[in-house]
């Protein structure tokens, strides 16, 4: 089952996030605490859209998005989705991701827009899912 999330998830979310993203693969060492604060920081935007996968009453899944003005365009960004391991190819995500394109759709949005790493198994996922690669536009960085 899919619903929107509530402020009462994030403990729960923080403790998939810190399984879902392992340090090989992102280089981030998460834990449940340090997952929760960063994913806090979405939950307060003030545009935030978000919601949680659960099966048997239990949050499997994750996904935090808000909607932001880009151009003359207004679009969804999804901020992080996360599922957790043991669940993953099992259909989670795509429903998730269906949730947020329904949203998107339903308020008239122009589409949705998500970053991720291209050395993580992510991208692939994103691609099955009918995402393509942005024309266009670089990520930079900086230290």
């Amino acid at each position: 089952m899919i619903r929107q999330m509530q402020v009462e998830d994030l403990k729960r979310c923080g403790e998939i996030y810190a399984q879902a993203f392992p340090i090989e693969h992102w280089g981030i060492d998460w834990n449940p605490d340090n997952a929760r604060a960063y994913l806090s920081d979405f939950y307060e935007q003030k545009k935030f859209v978000g919601y949680v996968y659960e099966e048997n009453s239990e949050i499997v899944g994750c996904v935090f998005a808000h909607c932001k003005i880009s151009g003359s365009k207004r679009e969804l960004y999804i901020n992080e989705m996360a599922v957790l391991p043991q669940m993953q190819g099992q259909g989670i995500g795509r429903a998730l991701l269906n949730t947020v394109l329904q949203y998107s759709r339903e308020i008239g949005l122009a589409g949705v827009v998500l970053y991720t790493s291209e050395y993580a198994p992510a991208a692939k996922f994103y691609e099955r899912n009918g995402f393509k690669l942005s024309q266009g536009t670089i990520c930079m960085y900086r230290e």
